[in-house]
Parts: C-alpha cells; structure tokens; sequence
C-alpha cells in the first residue's frame, strides 16, 4: 500500500487525515521531509513522491514492484539515498523499522519520483546495512 502526493494540497489533505490512520499513521518527520522536498520544486510534469506504508524486503525490487515501474524504463542516480531520523520510541511506525527515500528519474526526463519507505531493522541487519 502507498500513497502519492504531488501538490501541497495533496500533502495539506494527508496532514489533515494522517491522525485518523491508526497503525499508519504517518511519522510527522516524513510529512516534514515531504514538505522540503514539494519546496525544491523539482518534480517535473509527471514527478510525484510515493510514501509506501508497508515494510519491504528488497529495496529496488519491492518498491518497482509496488509502484508498477519497469527497470528499463527508469534511472536511479547513484548515492541518493537518504535516511529519515524518527524521533520517539512509541510511534508505531517506528518500532523495529528504519525510513530512508531515494529519487527515481521518470522516462524520458518527464519527472522525478521520490520514494519514501522503511524496512524492518532485523532485514536490514541480515543485508549488512547496520
């Protein structure tokens, strides 16, 4: 499950619901992070950011997969990824899970897609991240 948001109403609407989703509820940190990145403006016609809820596996394979891209298409810019710090322990999208984003360039330079998302901190140890 994910959610896209490519305007500021579209963030100002998620803000307004955001308390109202129980176990997914959004982190305030990411709607932060989603703000300053709407402010640089450099989406393109046809960029969006897209906060997948659920925990992945596999970074390029579950989130091309949840967004229904095709590798070929697309480019991911080397060392762009981008860990998202969550302050308190009791957030429940925060137990035992890490947030990072990285940006995607849409074919044909028609945009840029960030992807925001989290991964369990027991999967990442077995991936040697940490």
């Amino acid at each position: 499950m994910h959610i896209t948001v490519s305007k500021g109403r579209d963030l100002k609407m998620l803000r307004q619901v955001n308390p109202y989703m129980s176990e997914y509820k959004i982190p305030r940190e990411i709607l932060d992070h989603m703000e300053d990145i709407l402010d640089k403006k450099n989406l393109g016609e046809k960029g969006y950011i897209a906060v997948i809820l659920n925990p992945i596996r596999d970074d390029n394979v579950d989130i091309l997969d949840e967004l229904n891209l095709d590798t070929n298409e697309i480019e991911v810019p080397d060392n762009n990824f981008f860990y998202i710090v969550i302050k308190g322990k009791k957030h429940p999208m925060k137990k035992d899970k890490r947030w990072y984003s990285y940006d995607i360039i849409l074919p044909g330079n028609s945009g840029r897609l960030y992807v925001i998302y989290c991964m369990y901190e027991e999967r990442l140890r077995e991936l040697g991240v940490i």
